[in-house]
């Protein structure tokens, strides 16, 4: 997990909830220990479960949010913020983010989103490899960001696909990096 720095874009591949949070927790307490901007987006965990298991892990969770570097929030206030899932809108908003966290005084951003959201919208999970695909293109420098898949719970395709596009795979206790693509060595 020391690995992951800015301008990494990874996928989790996980199977239970004890391996999810073994990857995820460690992970916002090292981007809040390098002064990154820490975002959580929770959906198969509650809020307040993440903020406990944080705490668990030694993080001052009331302090790390009350000076902006730390939120966990939910798919409402991010994913669905404008109603249904806009890809374009997605990714804006988080270039908008990786901004303010560089404005206030942060390194950059750090953020994690658990996918299992779209399972539930057919129209977001046709366009998860879209919005997938948009971001690698658009990924700013100052982020670091690891989307969570379910391998219980996603089609197989979509987890193929999610393998193909991220750059760094995170699936059992590995950090794999992949080589680029002949199209990523072109663009």
């Amino acid at each position: 997990m020391e690995d992951l720095r800015l301008g990494d874009h990874a996928a989790l591949f996980y199977r239970s909830r004890a391996e999810q949070l073994a990857w995820m927790i460690p992970y916002v307490r090292i981007g809040l220990a390098r002064n990154e901007r820490c975002l959580y987006i929770a959906d198969d965990n509650s809020v307040l479960s993440i903020f406990r298991k944080l705490q668990e892990a030694g993080v001052d969770t009331d302090t790390a949010q009350a000076s902006g570097a730390l939120s966990v929030v939910t798919k409402q206030e991010t994913y669905l913020r404008h109603g249904l899932f806009e890809p374009a809108k997605m990714i804006a908003d988080l270039k908008e983010a990786v901004q303010s966290a560089l404005q206030a005084g942060f390194t950059g951003l750090r953020a994690t989103g658990e996918m299992t959201w779209a399972l539930d919208l057919p129209s977001a999970l046709a366009r998860m490899i879209e919005y997938e695909t948009a971001l690698q293109r658009e990924f700013p420098a100052e982020f670091v960001a690891i989307c969570q898949y379910d391998e219980t719970r996603y089609p197989e395709h979509i987890i193929d696909g999610m393998r193909q596009l991220h750059p760094v795979i995170l699936r059992n206790k590995k950090v794999t990096r992949q080589a680029p693509t002949a199209g990523e060595l072109a663009s």
